[in-house]
């Protein structure tokens, strides 16, 4: 009797965990692809949905953690990277600074912003990884920035610079320093 209530509690814990999983997948997909537009919620989303909410489930996933997603725990690595644009003329003069392409939709922003993660490995002490993989991080930056400069046609070079971000300690920020720094870490001229 004793293991049927243990296993029937490791059940409905790993149901409550799938079920929450679900609503969340659903609740990313549609507020990602739908987030001005109305739909019909398909009909697992809706019982999901009505199960997460159910004041008991919602209690014990409140007070567990299990409603802040698995995203949540992890580092969200890419945004500690900055890239910035500087276009010039062919006189020299400054026609624009960004910090991104333009780009047609969502996804294409989210697969960018991905792309940082592998700028880890400039700033590794380890340099675990042959020349030839430094230089193809080096062609990934070059092909970006050649992509925005094609966006403007008055221009004649760009600037690319990669930073990474220096958020302040807990002491600075007791201290009053807020404002993060950006650590130039490399850049190229094209």
């Amino acid at each position: 009797m004793k293991r049927k209530l243990q296993l029937s509690g490791i059940f409905i814990i790993l149901l409550v965990v799938f079920v929450i999983g679900l609503k969340g997948t659903f609740d990313g997909y549609y507020g990602f692809y739908y987030e001005n537009k109305n739909y019909e919620k398909p009909l697992a989303y809706s019982i999901s949905e009505n199960i997460a909410q159910s004041k008991p489930v919602n209690i014990f996933t409140s007070y567990t953690g299990f409603d802040t997603g698995y995203g949540f725990y992890a580092p969200n690595v890419a945004s500690d990277f900055v890239m910035s644009f500087e276009l010039k003329d062919q006189h020299g003069n400054i026609l624009e600074q960004k910090n991104l392409p333009h780009f047609k939709n969502k996804e294409s922003r989210v697969r960018y912003t991905t792309v940082f993660n592998m700028f880890l490995d400039k700033i590794s002490d380890q340099k675990s990884y042959d020349s030839k993989y430094y230089q193809y991080l080096d062609i990934i930056i070059r092909q970006i920035a050649a992509h925005v400069m094609k966006e403007n046609p008055k221009a004649a070079s760009v600037t690319t610079r990669l930073y990474l971000y220096d958020y302040p300690t807990i002491a600075d920020f007791r201290q009053g320093k807020t404002n993060e720094n950006l650590i130039l870490i490399d850049e190229f001229k094209h």
